[in-house]
């Protein structure tokens, strides 16, 4: 896996090199030394010599073992050579030892084996190789030099043979080579897993950072695309509508190398799509697409693999994460994968659900209780905002003061149950009224008000015609109305206080020039009135950078 490689944490070694150079004396002790000194006993004959001639070179090696070892901690290459060195000596010793004790055909032959095994599990596939291959020289160097009479034959050591020498090699490469790859596969999972879980270390730091479910997904799909290894990844969260709260629906995708990318645009997946059956199952599924899936089409650039991991949110709302996997089916990749990803996206769900809840409460305390429109604390704080981002960009806001007519009537006659319903409706009206950005709030009693950023005089009278007809589709005992002031300017000009002053001056011209009608500050007469006005289209919100500077 690449991040892995591209990883502080691909550096790490299976073991501490303190523990490496300690196993390693214990091999050098125990294969090393004392067993050629146990073949030497089991093959001794009469001209075999003497088992100093094993015993002394033993000690002189477990000497320089020791003082390696101390050396060891003035610095990493002090710590190579303590590994590398002693190794290379080892082999030597039992060259030195297949010569004393039995020959190419005795014990010692399987000690050196062992010996390839031992330290190719302690050091890496690399060393392994290069020690069978060190192991074959030096043999093949004492054979020789028994054969050429460098030194003295003895017992069933006779000289070079090379059948006996193929099948030595045979039987350390074959060990030396199964040893590194079956140890190639262990250590690079153990390093898989060691990132596994610094990923998730990490995941659960940002998790804690987060506050919002934007943040939560984001660090989600950090961890999706990196350690589950994935070049497109998104993540969709519902919470239905709660008391006073509106439902949130939050889509968010990211791909490799890219930053995380809000999908405002992207729907709910309808029923039957890949998410929806996810979520209907309560567990992971794996999906070769076959079919049109609009949502996976849409999201996931029409993925032909794809995992979806469904979570929920403590009975509040459920969200799936979804990304591209380009694993065989059923490989241990594709198993690891999806396994490290549901236990980050069950560290991410606690996380959505306790953003969800503190959003929920936020939302709760800027919202008022009755009609589900903000109130007037979110409304002052959001208007003051939105004149600064005006001051400073030279764009357009406007604000409009709806006050229902004749509402106190409607409470006396019908009762006040009858004009809590219509507060209701009204609030629903106002926020179908409105577009994205826009600010609608309940201004006090049957009094409203909206924050349109960025809409022109002309735009916020559009909004006042399509509201005073949306008013009258209001369920109610009769007909409601409402007069309206709007006051519109453009950059730095009237402060909060002043600018709603001359909006309530034209709401007041509204009922003063009968009601059921609209006047925009600064000009005479009603700029709505009288019959109810062809509904326009909801205006085109204003553009993203508008967005973006707030």
């Amino acid at each position: 896996m690449s991040q892995t490689a591209a990883s502080p944490q691909g550096s790490l070694d299976n073991l501490p090199l303190a523990d490496r150079l300690r196993w390693l004396l214990a091999v050098r002790i125990g294969v090393v030394v004392l067993l050629p000194v146990a073949a030497w006993v089991v093959t001794r004959t009469v001209d075999t010599p003497a088992v100093a001639a094993l015993v002394v070179p033993g000690v002189v090696l477990l000497a320089v073992g020791l003082a390696l070892h101390k050396l060891s901690a003035f610095g990493r290459r002090w710590a190579v050579a303590a590994i590398t060195v002693p190794v290379i000596l080892d082999a030597v010793h039992l060259g030195w030892a297949l010569y004393v004790a039995g020959g190419i055909s005795g014990p010692v032959v399987y000690v050196i084996v062992l010996h390839v095994i031992c330290v190719t599990l302690l050091g890496s596939f690399r060393t392994g190789l290069k020690l069978a291959l060190w192991h074959s020289l030096v043999v093949m160097s004492v054979l020789k030099a028994v054969d050429t009479a460098l030194l003295p034959a003895h017992g069933v050591f006779q000289g070079f043979d090379s059948l006996p020498y193929g099948v030595f090699l045979v039987a350390v490469w074959v060990t030396a080579m199964m040893t590194s790859g079956l140890g190639a596969v262990n250590e690079r999972e153990l390093r898989r897993r060691r990132y596994d879980e610094e990923a998730l270390r990490r995941l659960a730091g940002a998790l804690h950072e987060a506050d919002t479910g934007a943040k939560v997904a984001e660090a989600l799909l950090d961890f999706t695309v990196d350690a589950a290894d994935s070049p497109l990844a998104a993540v969709y969260c519902h919470v239905p509508e709660g008391s006073a709260v509106p439902a949130v629906d939050l889509a968010v995708r990211k791909r490799r190398d890219q930053d995380a990318e809000p999908l405002r645009a992207v729907g709910a997946p309808p029923p039957g799509s890949l998410l929806a059956a996810a979520v209907d199952r309560g567990s992971t599924v794996l999906a070769a697409m076959k079919g049109p899936d609009r949502w996976v089409d849409e999201v996931l650039e029409g993925a032909r693999r794809v995992v979806a991991v469904p979570f929920g949110l403590d009975g509040s709302g459920s969200g799936v994460l979804t990304f591209e996997d380009d694993a065989r089916s059923g490989s241990r990749i594709e198993r690891r994968r999806v396994g490290v990803t549901e236990q980050a996206v069950a560290h991410a769900a606690t996380a959505f659900a306790r953003v969800a809840l503190l959003e929920h409460l936020q939302a709760s305390a800027l919202t008022d209780g009755l009609t589900g429109v903000a109130n007037r604390r979110a409304f002052d704080a959001a208007f003051d905002r939105e004149l600064a981002v005006a001051a400073g960009s030279g764009a357009p806001v406007s604000v409009l003061i709806v006050d229902l007519d004749h509402f106190k009537q409607l409470n006396d006659t019908y009762g006040h149950q009858a004009g809590d319903d219509v507060l209701r409706g009204v609030g629903a009206a106002l926020r179908s009224c409105v577009r994205p950005g826009d600010v609608a709030a309940r201004y006090g009693g049957e009094e409203f008000a909206l924050v349109l950023p960025g809409a022109t005089a002309d735009e916020a009278v559009a909004v006042a015609r399509r509201l005073r007809a949306v008013l009258r589709e209001v369920a109610a005992p009769r007909p409601i109305t409402a007069s309206l002031g709007i006051a519109c300017q453009h950059g730095a000009g009237l402060p909060a206080a002043e600018l709603l002053a001359a909006a309530d001056t034209a709401l007041y011209a509204a009922k003063a020039g009968g009601r059921d009608q609209a006047h925009l500050a600064g000009v005479e007469g009603p700029v709505t009135g009288g019959a109810v006005d062809r509904v326009p289209p909801i205006p085109v919100p204003r553009p993203v950078e508008a967005h973006a500077a707030r």
